[in-house]
């Protein structure tokens, strides 16, 4: 079998349009497995926002001090490679097949108890990536969760640190539609006696969060009160800030991450590297967490690309991330003229999105992302002309950049769905289309 047939393979015979809540089947798969999830040490991070951000500082903190790394990632961008890395690189193909052989096997033992023990694309995916990372013998792993938390797949791992980065309205036909539901949701990662990093600051999502702790006897590390970051300047991809925790103090530290929230998903994911060093008897090293913070990258969170015309890939998914797109557009861009490329698929609030950032651009194009929950444009096209009357629809994602970049913009912010974003960024960059994208049509 080739990787594009295992691609072939899961999007067709695991899809992943059905979500089915519980941790039954990814258990009962992982058992047959030998429990591949128990044999690394892991960071478990979830959060509305920025916990993709936070898995990726995490993972090169991991790098720098010297331990084989794990990462986990979803949804991937461009190619589904994205999704398991190991030290930050794309594993053979050999290695991706081999654990793909050994899950499909035990998955399809698991068909024949019928279609509720089915594995799905997620599941599977997951299973994968832990028998990837036990044979690769990685030492500290990175673990971002894929959707929630408490009945994620990734949620069978007994960490040695949990990560609740923020909480806030999405998937809220999942999660709920109160912030303590979404927040319950997403402290189920929290587990016995393992401590939880947080950068919520709201109180309405923090009780529940404290609770959930204190009936699991598990210490809470809180966002400005057990360390806090200050001094932020922001410089578009050379940004710094001082870092303070009991643990450590640390001044002029530098990321190229973009957005005034990246100092706080900086901050969680170095208090959450020095407990899980604590833990394991790692020295912490003040030059190594210089060198991880700068070399961390993050496609598609304001991840600038050429110069004319500068492509700014942002997955401002919801309104959170709306929210803090609209702020680095103000941080960076001000006195620049603006066009936009815009997807947002069917099951988002595309009003409350398109508010914040409709009026930040000159002018718009909207488009349909790459996704079967994408069917209904149209509707995308006149909330956001109802915003800002210079908007016209074009379905195809690569002719709608193309008339923006025809039409002489100097920046142009490819936006909305990460479906869209890893689309046109794959194109963008490399002139083409990687093939898996036909496949996951």
């Amino acid at each position: 079998m080739t990787y594009l047939k295992m691609l072939e393979y899961l999007y067709k015979e695991r899809p992943s349009g059905k979500i089915t809540l519980g941790l039954d089947r990814i258990q009962k798969l992982c058992e047959r497995l030998g429990n591949p999830q128990n044999v690394f040490k892991s960071a478990h991070i979830a959060g509305t926002n920025g916990k993709g951000s936070v898995t990726r500082f995490l993972s090169w903190l991991f790098i720098e001090h010297g331990l084989k790394t794990a990462a986990y990632y979803s949804p991937h961008l461009t190619s589904f490679k994205e999704r398991i890395l190991v030290d930050e690189k794309f594993i053979t193909d050999e290695t991706m097949l081999n654990a793909f052989h050994e899950v499909q096997q035990a998955a399809i033992e698991l068909d024949k108890e019928g279609e509720q023990s089915k594995p799905s694309f997620f599941e599977f995916t997951t299973a994968m990536a832990f028998c990837v990372y036990r044979d690769m013998k990685t030492q500290a792993a990175s673990i971002e969760v894929g959707l929630g938390g408490r009945f994620d797949a990734t949620n069978v791992l007994t960490p040695e640190v949990s990560v609740i980065v923020t909480v806030g309205f999405d998937h809220m036909h999942i999660l709920g539609n109160t912030l303590e539901k979404i927040a319950f949701e997403k402290a189920g990662i929290i587990k016995e006696n393992i401590p939880v990093v947080c950068g919520e600051t709201n109180e309405i999502p923090l009780n529940v969060i404290n609770q959930v702790a204190h009936l699991k006897n598990s210490s809470v590390y809180l966002l400005g009160k057990d360390f806090y970051y200050d001094n932020e300047k922001l410089f578009l991809s050379n940004n710094t800030f001082d870092f303070h925790s009991d643990i450590i103090e640390l001044k002029d530290l530098k990321i190229s991450l973009n957005g005034a929230h990246q100092f706080l998903n900086a901050s969680v994911a170095l208090q959450a590297f020095l407990i899980f060093a604590q833990r394991n008897n790692i020295k912490i090293d003040k030059l190594r967490i210089r060198s991880a913070l700068s070399k961390t990258t993050m496609p598609g969170r304001f991840e600038v690309v050429g110069e004319k015309p500068k492509v700014i890939f942002d997955g401002a998914h919801n309104l959170s991330a709306a929210l803090v797109l609209r702020k680095s557009i103000k941080d960076y861009l001000e006195d620049e003229k603006i066009a936009a490329v815009i997807g947002i698929v069917d099951d988002k609030d595309k009003r409350s999105i398109l508010t914040q950032i409709a009026p930040m651009f000159d002018r718009i194009v909207v488009t349909r992302p790459f996704s079967h929950r994408a069917q209904n444009t149209q509707e995308t096209f006149q909330i956001t002309r109802e915003i800002n009357a210079n908007t016209i629809l074009e379905p195809d994602p690569i002719k709608a950049y193309e008339i923006l970049k025809s039409d002489g913009y100097e920046t142009i912010i490819v936006t909305g769905s990460l479906y869209l974003v890893g689309y046109l960024r794959d194109y963008i960059m490399d002139g083409q289309l990687d093939p898996e994208w036909i496949i996951a049509r």
